[in-house]
């Protein structure tokens, strides 16, 4: 059970399924605030509910500088762009929260764009499976198979 995350950053992986291949994304979450908990917590599922089984939604800017990914809203079927002050570069990872329970990630995979709800990490390993993922004629195709937080052991 995560119950707090490490004051400098907490890994998290998420496997994505897509055209018969599996792939993961690594992503470095910034220190704690009450997003990146959620998003951790989502990603665990150790409060319930969980990123597992969900699918990429919407692409935002499709081959275009600013294209973003959007995925992870299993609950609330809200599709809505909620735009903050401020701009995210390539690889970062934002989160909007529906409910204490629901959220949805996005994750810009194209140079800078608007930042859409909080800028919570970045992805530091598997961004050009996204990338790909964004040029599919239909993302919702592309499952979040696993999802949980990377545990590295550094005394070997």
């Amino acid at each position: 059970m995560v119950k707090r995350m490490n004051p400098y950053c907490t890994n998290i992986f998420l496997d994505m399924a897509m055209s018969g291949r599996g792939e993961r994304v690594y992503i470095q979450v910034y220190p704690d605030t009450t997003e990146a908990r959620q998003f951790v917590d989502l990603c665990t599922g150790q409060r319930g509910s969980s990123f597992f089984n969900t699918r990429l939604t919407r692409v935002w800017n499709k081959r275009k500088v600013g294209e973003c990914v959007f995925g992870g809203n299993y609950d609330s079927g809200v599709n809505r762009i909620l735009s903050s002050d401020g701009y995210c570069g390539k690889g970062k990872v934002m989160f909007m929260s529906h409910t204490d329970k629901s959220g949805e990630f996005i994750i810009n995979t194209n140079g800078n764009t608007p930042k859409f709800g909080i800028e919570i990490g970045c992805v530091f390993f598997g961004l050009k499976v996204l990338q790909e993922a964004a040029q599919l004629s239909d993302i919702t195709q592309v499952t979040v198979v696993d999802c949980g937080v990377c545990v590295f052991d550094f005394s070997s």
